[in-house]
Order: structure tokens, then C-alpha cells, then sequence
């Protein structure tokens, strides 16, 4: 049976079938841990090539991620800070209470 010919599953045995399927998963176990072994050597070389770690590229990226996915900022307070997603702060919900607009405090 060459690889790219068509196997004819129902004229396969039950044996037979459970055999294919534990080498299919074998192969599909074999073909992820090359592939993140591929990415984690990517990784690696990138982090050589910029003269520092995996870790302190992966921390960098959490800060980044955070600082990006903030969409409001009080004005009085820029520690405060809203995603736009889930409940509204207190300080958002009293700013707009006493007239502010949303787009205010838009960063």
C-alpha cells in the first residue's frame, strides 16, 4: 500500500481498524511534539539572535498583551483602567453618573 492510495475501511476487520487507529494516533502524537519542538527551537533562535531568554520574551509579551487590550483610563487616576469587557468600574460608572462621556477616557 503506497501512501497516497485510499484505504477501503469497510472491507477492513475489526483488528485491522483498531490497528490503523493506534498508529494514526501514534503518528499524530509524533507529528505535534515535532512540531512544538520546532516552535520552542524558533524560539530559541530568536532569543539568541536578540541576546536574551525565551522567559524574558514570553514575560515581555504578557506586559505587552496587557498594556494592549486596555481600552479606558481614568483621567484622575491612570492606575485605574477598563478592558471594556465585563462590569463597568466604580470610577467609570461615577464619572459617566456625573456627566462624563465614554469616549473620554478612551486611550
Amino acid at each position: 500500500m503506497t501512501k497516497n492510495s485510499a484505504i477501503d475501511l469497510d472491507s477492513l476487520g475489526v483488528d485491522e481498524l483498531r490497528a490503523i487507529t493506534e498508529n494514526a494516533q501514534q503518528l499524530i502524537a509524533k507529528k505535534q511534539h515535532q512540531r512544538l519542538y520546532d516552535a520552542y527551537m524558533q524560539f530559541e533562535k530568536i532569543a539568541e539572535e536578540s541576546n536574551t531568554t525565551i522567559e524574558e520574551i514570553l514575560k515581555a509579551g504578557e506586559t505587552l498583551e496587557k498594556k494592549r487590550s486596555i481600552k479606558y483610563r481614568n483621567t484622575d487616576n491612570s492606575e485605574e483602567t477598563w478592558t471594556g469587557r465585563g462590569r463597568k468600574p466604580t470610577w467609570l460608572v461615577e464619572a459617566l453618573a456625573a456627566g462624563r462621556k465614554l469616549e473620554d477616557f478612551a486611550v
